[in-house]
Protein backbone atom coordinates (compact mmCIF):
# COMPACT_ATOMS: atom_id res chain seq x y z
CA UNK A 1 0.00 0.00 0.00
CA UNK A 2 1.39 3.46 -0.90
CA UNK A 3 2.62 5.57 1.99
CA UNK A 4 1.37 8.89 0.60
CA UNK A 5 -0.82 10.35 -2.13
CA UNK A 6 2.33 11.21 -4.11
CA UNK A 7 3.18 7.52 -4.31
CA UNK A 8 -0.23 6.90 -5.94
CA UNK A 9 -0.02 9.77 -8.43
CA UNK A 10 3.35 9.17 -10.08
CA UNK A 11 4.37 5.64 -10.99
CA UNK A 12 8.02 4.78 -10.55
CA UNK A 13 9.90 5.37 -13.80
CA UNK A 14 12.47 2.92 -15.00
CA UNK A 15 14.47 5.52 -16.89
CA UNK A 16 14.57 9.13 -17.99
CA UNK A 17 13.06 8.35 -21.41
CA UNK A 18 9.88 6.97 -19.84
CA UNK A 19 9.73 9.93 -17.46
CA UNK A 20 10.09 12.36 -20.37
CA UNK A 21 7.46 10.47 -22.39
CA UNK A 22 5.00 10.63 -19.49
CA UNK A 23 5.64 14.34 -18.94
CA UNK A 24 5.24 15.01 -22.67
CA UNK A 25 1.91 13.13 -22.68
CA UNK A 26 0.69 15.01 -19.59
CA UNK A 27 1.63 18.36 -21.14
CA UNK A 28 -0.06 17.43 -24.43
CA UNK A 29 -3.26 16.51 -22.57
CA UNK A 30 -3.10 19.75 -20.60
CA UNK A 31 -2.52 21.80 -23.76
CA UNK A 32 -5.59 20.24 -25.40
CA UNK A 33 -7.79 21.01 -22.40
CA UNK A 34 -6.63 24.17 -20.67
CA UNK A 35 -5.31 27.66 -21.17
CA UNK A 36 -1.85 27.66 -19.60
CA UNK A 37 0.41 30.62 -18.95
CA UNK A 38 3.45 31.47 -16.88
CA UNK A 39 4.38 34.92 -15.60
CA UNK A 40 7.14 36.54 -13.63
CA UNK A 41 6.50 37.87 -10.11
CA UNK A 42 4.95 41.06 -11.56
CA UNK A 43 2.47 39.19 -13.75
CA UNK A 44 4.30 39.69 -17.05
CA UNK A 45 3.49 36.76 -19.34
CA UNK A 46 6.48 34.82 -20.65
CA UNK A 47 4.65 31.65 -21.71
CA UNK A 48 1.22 31.14 -23.27
CA UNK A 49 0.08 27.83 -24.73
CA UNK A 50 -1.88 27.40 -27.97
CA UNK A 51 -5.23 27.05 -26.17
CA UNK A 52 -4.66 30.41 -24.45
CA UNK A 53 -3.87 31.97 -27.83
CA UNK A 54 -6.95 30.34 -29.41
CA UNK A 55 -9.43 31.42 -26.72
CA UNK A 56 -8.02 34.91 -26.06
CA UNK A 57 -7.63 35.56 -29.82
CA UNK A 58 -4.28 37.26 -29.17
CA UNK A 59 -1.19 36.03 -30.99
CA UNK A 60 1.70 34.68 -28.89
CA UNK A 61 3.64 37.86 -29.72
CA UNK A 62 0.78 39.99 -28.41
CA UNK A 63 0.60 38.03 -25.14
CA UNK A 64 4.30 37.55 -24.32
CA UNK A 65 5.61 40.55 -22.41
CA UNK A 66 2.10 41.71 -21.48
CA UNK A 67 0.27 41.51 -18.18
CA UNK A 68 -2.98 39.56 -17.82
CA UNK A 69 -4.67 42.95 -17.36
CA UNK A 70 -5.08 43.09 -21.16
CA UNK A 71 -7.80 40.45 -20.65
CA UNK A 72 -9.79 42.39 -18.05
CA UNK A 73 -13.48 42.41 -18.88
CA UNK A 74 -14.61 45.06 -16.43
CA UNK A 75 -16.90 42.49 -14.81
CA UNK A 76 -14.94 41.98 -11.58
CA UNK A 77 -14.50 44.78 -9.02
CA UNK A 78 -10.98 45.90 -7.98
CA UNK A 79 -11.39 43.99 -4.70
CA UNK A 80 -11.56 40.74 -6.67
CA UNK A 81 -8.09 41.29 -8.13
CA UNK A 82 -6.74 42.60 -4.83
CA UNK A 83 -7.80 39.35 -3.12
CA UNK A 84 -6.35 37.26 -5.97
CA UNK A 85 -2.97 39.02 -5.85
CA UNK A 86 -2.96 39.03 -2.05
CA UNK A 87 -3.39 35.26 -2.05
CA UNK A 88 -0.71 34.39 -4.60
CA UNK A 89 1.75 36.97 -3.23
CA UNK A 90 1.61 35.04 0.07
CA UNK A 91 2.66 31.89 -1.79
CA UNK A 92 -0.82 30.37 -1.70
CA UNK A 93 -2.73 28.87 -4.61
CA UNK A 94 -5.72 30.87 -5.83
CA UNK A 95 -8.79 29.28 -7.42
CA UNK A 96 -11.81 30.98 -8.91
CA UNK A 97 -13.84 31.89 -11.96
CA UNK A 98 -12.80 34.84 -14.10
CA UNK A 99 -14.63 36.59 -16.91
CA UNK A 100 -12.11 37.80 -19.51
CA UNK A 101 -12.34 39.81 -22.71
CA UNK A 102 -10.77 38.41 -25.88
CA UNK A 103 -8.96 40.60 -28.39
CA UNK A 104 -12.09 40.85 -30.57
CA UNK A 105 -14.13 42.17 -27.62
CA UNK A 106 -16.01 38.93 -26.95
CA UNK A 107 -16.14 37.59 -23.41
CA UNK A 108 -15.10 34.20 -22.12
CA UNK A 109 -15.17 32.58 -18.70
CA UNK A 110 -12.45 30.39 -17.18
CA UNK A 111 -12.15 28.35 -14.02
CA UNK A 112 -8.65 29.35 -12.93
CA UNK A 113 -5.96 27.95 -10.70
CA UNK A 114 -2.90 30.13 -10.14
CA UNK A 115 0.08 28.50 -8.43
CA UNK A 116 3.05 30.50 -7.15
CA UNK A 117 6.54 29.15 -7.84
CA UNK A 118 8.64 30.07 -4.84
CA UNK A 119 12.18 31.42 -5.12
CA UNK A 120 15.15 30.78 -2.81
CA UNK A 121 14.01 33.67 -0.59
CA UNK A 122 10.68 31.83 -0.09
CA UNK A 123 8.81 34.53 -2.04
CA UNK A 124 6.95 33.98 -5.31
CA UNK A 125 9.23 34.52 -8.29
CA UNK A 126 6.85 33.18 -10.94
CA UNK A 127 3.25 32.10 -11.32
CA UNK A 128 1.73 29.32 -13.38
CA UNK A 129 -1.92 29.61 -14.32
CA UNK A 130 -4.11 26.78 -15.59
CA UNK A 131 -7.56 27.80 -16.76
CA UNK A 132 -10.42 25.61 -17.96
CA UNK A 133 -12.89 27.30 -20.35
CA UNK A 134 -16.38 27.39 -18.82
CA UNK A 135 -18.15 29.93 -21.05
CA UNK A 136 -20.82 27.47 -22.22
CA UNK A 137 -21.54 26.48 -18.61
CA UNK A 138 -21.87 30.13 -17.58
CA UNK A 139 -24.21 30.84 -20.51
CA UNK A 140 -26.36 27.85 -19.50
CA UNK A 141 -26.41 29.05 -15.88
CA UNK A 142 -27.47 32.52 -17.01
CA UNK A 143 -30.24 31.10 -19.22
CA UNK A 144 -31.44 28.90 -16.36
CA UNK A 145 -31.48 31.89 -14.01
CA UNK A 146 -33.54 33.90 -16.53
CA UNK A 147 -36.01 31.03 -16.95
CA UNK A 148 -36.32 30.71 -13.16
CA UNK A 149 -36.98 34.45 -12.88
CA UNK A 150 -39.65 34.21 -15.60
CA UNK A 151 -41.26 31.27 -13.82
CA UNK A 152 -41.19 33.20 -10.54
CA UNK A 153 -42.99 36.14 -12.23
CA UNK A 154 -45.59 33.78 -13.70
CA UNK A 155 -46.03 32.13 -10.31
CA UNK A 156 -46.58 35.52 -8.66
CA UNK A 157 -49.09 36.44 -11.35
CA UNK A 158 -50.91 33.15 -10.84
CA UNK A 159 -51.00 33.64 -7.07
CA UNK A 160 -52.24 37.20 -7.61
CA UNK A 161 -54.89 35.92 -10.03
CA UNK A 162 -55.99 33.28 -7.52
CA UNK A 163 -56.27 35.92 -4.79
CA UNK A 164 -58.35 38.15 -7.09
CA UNK A 165 -60.55 35.19 -8.03
CA UNK A 166 -61.03 34.24 -4.38
CA UNK A 167 -61.93 37.83 -3.56
CA UNK A 168 -64.40 37.95 -6.48
CA UNK A 169 -65.98 34.68 -5.33
CA UNK A 170 -66.45 36.15 -1.85
CA UNK A 171 -68.06 39.28 -3.31
CA UNK A 172 -70.32 37.24 -5.60
CA UNK A 173 -71.34 35.04 -2.68
CA UNK A 174 -72.06 38.13 -0.58
CA UNK A 175 -74.13 39.65 -3.41
CA UNK A 176 -76.01 36.37 -3.92
CA UNK A 177 -76.76 36.24 -0.19
CA UNK A 178 -77.88 39.88 -0.18
CA UNK A 179 -80.17 39.23 -3.17
CA UNK A 180 -81.70 36.14 -1.56
CA UNK A 181 -82.30 38.11 1.67
CA UNK A 182 -84.03 40.88 -0.33
CA UNK A 183 -86.27 38.38 -2.01
CA UNK A 184 -87.23 36.82 1.29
Amino acid sequence: MPESNNDMRVPQMENDEKTKALLDALLAALDETALVSATDAHGTIYYANDKFVEISKYSPGELIGQNHRILKSGFHPPEFYKELWGTIAQGKTWRGEIKNRAKDGSFYWVNSTIVPIMGPDNKPERYVSVRIPITEQKISEEQLLKKNQELEKINKLMIGRELVMADLKKKIKALEQELSERKA
